[in-house]
């Protein structure tokens, strides 16, 4: 009968709250890449990506963002169709002098005047 050789348990590392936050922060002033700020504190650097990324989700998730009034996204949406008109009448003009500054000048015309 083979006896089996039990694989040792993993237990994984919790580390605190705080002690994320000081990691982040040194991180992120020290100028270091992760991976040598990971060295120093003796952890793996996708830690502190993910610890960065969940740090982002909380905050971005921290508060829900006020709905904007449908009477102000109509006006913006006027607004910008305005301009988008007003952008495109600029862009035909230009389009019409560069031709008419492009044409040759007319036989018979001084040289003074070209």
């Amino acid at each position: 009968m083979k006896t089996q050789i039990s694989q040792p348990v993993r237990v994984k590392a919790s580390y605190s709250e705080p002690y994320k936050r000081e990691a982040l922060e040194l991180w992120r002033h020290s100028g270091r890449s992760a991976a040598k700020v990971a060295a120093e504190l003796g952890i793996r650097p996708p830690l502190l990506y993910r610890w960065a990324r969940a740090e982002r989700g909380a905050s971005d998730t921290a508060g829900p963002k006020p709905a904007r009034a449908v009477p102000e996204l109509e006006a913006e949406i006027r607004r910008l169709r305005e301009e988008n008109a007003k952008l495109l009448e600029q862009r035909e003009v230009l389009k019409k002098s560069l031709g008419i500054l492009s044409e040759p000048p007319p036989r018979g015309m001084p040289a003074s005047r070209r």
